[in-house]
This record gives C-alpha cells, sequence and structure tokens, in this order.
C-alpha cells in the first residue's frame, strides 16, 4: 500500500508542474544572453558542426519540450483512436517550442511536430487527473507545415506565404528533418549498449544510427534520460554513401499479421498507409511518387530460385557485408534482428549496381541486456553461430539470405566465419572499450536518472547505471560477462 500511495503521489507532483508550465508560451524571457534561436535574423549555426557536437559521446544534452496540454491530450486520443483500427496515427501534434541545450549553449526552435512512435512500444500515457504517467517513444519533426485540414481542421495553419511555408519544408536542425527520442524500455543499465552496438557497424563500413544521450523534460515534467537517434532517410543516405549510389530504394522491414520480413514469396512490399492499417514487411520510404518495386521483385525472385547460384545471388546483394552483418549481429547477441525475429533492419538498393545493403535498426536488446527478452537464454552466449532456429525456436530460420550466411554449405559461410574471428579478437570484444563509451555517460547522466516510482512504466525497473549485472540490474548480464562468453563460443565453434 505504501508503494502505491508513493507511486500516486509521485504522479500527481508531476501532474501539478505539467499544469502549471503548459500555460508557457515561447517568448524572450525563455532566452538567455547566448541562446540560438532557429528562424530568426540572427546567426545561425553550422548545421554539421553542430551535428558532431550533438552525437560526440563526451557531450551534454538537454531536451525541453514546450506544448499545451490539449496537444499532449490529443496525442493520446490520436492513440486511443487508431488503436481500435490496428493502425498507427501519423498526425504530428505542435509543440510551442523545443530547446536543446549542447554543452551548455541553448537552441530553440518554435512550431515543432511530436507524435508517438513504435511497435509494441505504444501505449496509454497521460490523463488530465495524472498527466503524462507513461513513458513514450517519440518522432519530434521539424519542418511539419501543420496545414493539412484532415488532421488539423479549423486550426491549420493558414501560410502567409508558399516561400514561407516552403522554408518550413526545408527547415532542419543539425542538418536533421527529424529525430527519434526512445527511453530506456529494456533498462539498459549502461544506457549505451545500442549506441555501442551501432558504432561496431559503423569501424567495420556498415551505416548504422548516430545515437546520443540526452534528458528530456516536457513542459516541466521530467521523463528522464532518452536517447536520441538520427532517423533513416533520405539524407542518412546522403551522409553515409557515395553521391553514385543516392537515389536507390530504401525499405524498412516489419512483420505483418500474415507475413514475415524474410524475403519469401509472400512477404510484401509497398507504401503503408499506417492510419488506415495497411502495412508491407517492405516499407519503402524513398521514390514514394513514382514505385516500382522492381529491385525488391527481383531480389525476392532470386534468392527463393531453386539451385540459386553464388553469381546469381552476388547480383542482387552485396553478400560480403551481408556476411559482415550478419556476423556482428550474432557476436553483439542481437535478439531481434533480420535472423532471430525478421525484423529491425533497413535494406537499401544502391542506385550504382542495384545490389542491395542492409542496415541495422534498433539494436537494443544486445550484449546480455536480457530485461525485456531472451527467448534464446543467455543472451545468445551459448548459441551455436550456426544456429538455425528463429528466436522463439518453434521453426527453422526461413529467410534465404540468412540460410546461404549460416549453414556450414552456404555460399557465404567462410567469409562469416572470418568476420565472426575477426570481431571475437577485435577491440569492441575488450571491457576497456566499452568503458570508454560508458564512463562519459554515466558521468555526465548518473544523477538525473529517475525513480522507479515516477511512472507506471518504470515501476519494476533500477535506471541507476551501472556496469555490473544480476538482480540489481534488472537481471541484465554485465556486459563484461557476456564479452568473455560470447568470445570463447565464436573462437570455439568456428573453424
Amino acid at each position: 500500500m505504501k508503494v502505491i500511495l508513493k507511486i500516486l503521489a509521485c504522479l500527481v507532483a508531476g501532474c501539478m508542474l505539467f499544469s502549471i508550465m503548459t500555460a508557457l508560451k515561447i517568448n524572450a524571457d525563455m532566452l538567455s544572453e547566448d541562446s540560438v534561436l532557429i528562424d530568426s535574423q540572427e546567426e545561425q549555426p553550422d548545421q554539421q558542426a553542430l551535428y558532431e557536437e550533438l552525437f560526440d559521446p563526451n557531450s551534454v544534452v538537454g531536451i525541453e519540450i514546450h506544448i499545451a496540454r490539449e496537444q499532449i491530450a490529443d496525442i493520446q486520443k490520436d492513440y486511443e483512436y487508431y488503436r481500435k483500427l490496428k493502425a498507427k496515427s501519423t498526425t504530428y501534434r505542435i509543440a510551442d517550442s523545443v530547446t536543446f541545450t549542447v554543452n551548455g549553449r541553448k537552441y530553440v526552435i518554435e512550431e515543432v511536430g511530436i507524435r508517438m512512435k513504435g511497435e509494441n512500444s505504444r501505449c496509454n500515457f497521460y490523463n488530465d487527473i495524472l498527466g503524462i504517467y507513461n513513458l513514450i517513444n517519440l518522432r519530434i519533426s521539424f519542418n511539419q507545415t501543420f496545414d493539412d485540414t484532415s488532421d488539423y481542421g479549423l486550426d491549420a495553419k493558414v501560410w502567409s506565404s508558399d516561400q514561407e511555408r516552403e522554408q518550413r519544408r526545408k527547415r532542419t536542425f543539425a542538418t536533421l528533418k527529424s529525430m527519434e527520442l526512445k527511453w530506456n524500455q529494456t533498462a539498459d543499465n549502461t544506457y549505451v549498449r545500442n549506441q555501442y552496438v551501432n558504432e561496431v557497424f559503423r569501424s567495420y563500413g556498415i551505416p548504422a544510427q548516430k545515437c546520443c544521450l540526452s534528458t528530456l523534460s516536457v513542459s516541466g515534467c521530467k521523463l528522464g534520460i532518452y536517447k536520441i537517434f538520427e532517423p533513416i532517410d533520405e539524407q542518412f543516405i546522403h551522409r553515409n554513401f557515395p553521391q553514385s549510389d543516392w537515389g536507390g530504394d530504401l525499405y524498412k522491414a516489419r512483420g505483418t499479421s500474415s507475413s514475415i520480413a524474410a524475403f519469401l514469396p509472400e512477404s510484401t512490399y509497398g507504401i503503408a498507409k499506417k492510419q488506415k492499417a495497411e502495412f508491407y514487411n517492405y516499407d519503402l520510404k524513398t521514390n514514394t511518387d513514382q514505385p516500382n518495386h522492381e529491385s525488391m521483385r527481383q531480389l525476392i525472385e532470386v534468392v527463393n530460385r531453386e539451385g540459386v547460384t553464388k553469381d546469381e545471388i552476388d547480383k542482387v546483394a552485396d553478400t560480403d557485408e551481408l556476411a559482415l552483418f550478419l556476423a556482428i549481429n550474432f557476436a553483439m547477441g542481437n535478439q531481434d534482428d533480420m535472423r532471430c525475429n525478421y525484423n529491425n533492419y533497413f535494406v537499401y538498393f544502391r542506385k550504382s549496381d542495384g545490389k542491395a545493403v542492409f542496415i541495422p535498426y534498433d539494436c537494443e536488446i544486445v550484449m546480455g541486456d536480457i530485461y525485456s527478452w531472451n527467448p534464446p537464454g543467455n543472451g545468445m552466449t551459448e548459441l551455436s553461430p550456426y544456429f538455425m532456429q528463429h528466436a522463439d525456436f518453434d521453426f527453422e530460420q526461413a529467410n534465404p539470405l540468412v540460410c546461404q550466411v549460416i549453414t556450414r554449405n552456404g555460399c557465404y559461410n567462410g567469409k562469416y566465419q572470418s568476420f565472426l574471428r575477426e570481431i571475437a579478437q577485435s577491440k569492441w570484444m575488450k571491457a576497456e572499450t566499452f568503458r570508454s563509451y560508458y564512463n562519459p555517460a554515466a558521468a555526465n547522466y548518473g544523477d538525473k536518472v529517475i525513480s522507479k516510482y515516477n511512472f507506471m512504466s518504470t515501476m519494476n525497473m533500477n535506471l541507476e547505471f551501472s556496469l555490473e549485472g544480476g538482480d540489481q540490474c534488472n537481471g541484465n548480464m554485465s556486459v563484461e560477462e557476456f564479452m568473455e562468453k560470447m568470445k570463447k563460443n565464436i573462437m570455439e565453434n568456428t573453424d
């Protein structure tokens, strides 16, 4: 009973503060002398330099979203309405302003779009009595125009000129049109596992999202430590690929109620209409004006061809990169990827040669972080590098591309083994390398951790920074233990 009362007291206190703060609008008093108001006539920051500073592991970042209570309530209503339809809202509600503080310097952006994001993480989070009582993942957008009457009705924004509207459509912050903000729902006490795995991918030449930590508050309600991710979009392609490869088709992979994202003949592809509950295994994100899906169609046809040869597969996919992609995922203990759960990756068809390459996404359940899901047991450290089951272990591996890599007689098994052994003996499997990412994060944000009683979604979590494992760390394995076990597993089970 005392615990319940403590939770309610914390929630009500947060609600009272939220009620006070939602009345605020951006004004001159909110800006310090060294603040930068984006879109003003004053000198604007170098966006590329700000991008680098924002995602520097040593930077200290804070985000304050100033938004009216009515707009937060609309996000909740959007969720309730579309959940009944088994769909998702894509409507951005309007934050009066968002303030980024990067190493003490404030950057203020007016009229920023904000909406809920995610798959299984979506949930009820707000009511008029408690205010914000659950943590949710968010997407914020800097280039929303808020003028679609089907979304905003009589409140739709009226622009004074087409030029002004076009300027908004081109607006970016730190070169980004949008950002993904995710809370620590896997209870990773290091807070940097996802960031670290993305760094491993990048170090081997595979594009992966930049990630950093930040404190987050919404109109005075402190939500604790969130992770900021750059989106995987056309800008991401331009940043990570040579110009000769720009302009190809980019797809996000996801499961649907009827099929899996495994490049099977029954796997679907198209342009999702989330508000109408029209979803595909491969959701096209670029070239949506005139889609033809020819590259995806050809890839699926070739890899499912009976007696397909290595030369045929090599023409439709970058197979060296695929073998490396799967090796990194296994070595990092990723339980929720292309191989284990047919999930959490993008496919990009390079414009120069039409070949498919694979981009990791949402690498949260990795490196012994087993709080939220651990179907194979022991964070994958006791599984053979050649295991052929789906993560739930109730049916065999279905992805023909994965099978060509991990099976002993597969076309690319030799490369896969070689990559595994290289990673196992690299600096990335040494505890001191991981600590070089963990230590600045703990130093910069260790005193910003919220109590388990602050929100309903954090009730069972100890969110204190730690490198330890076990019960005090939500049952997760320590990273050092994971590395020792996985390294031994790889070296003993590869030739």
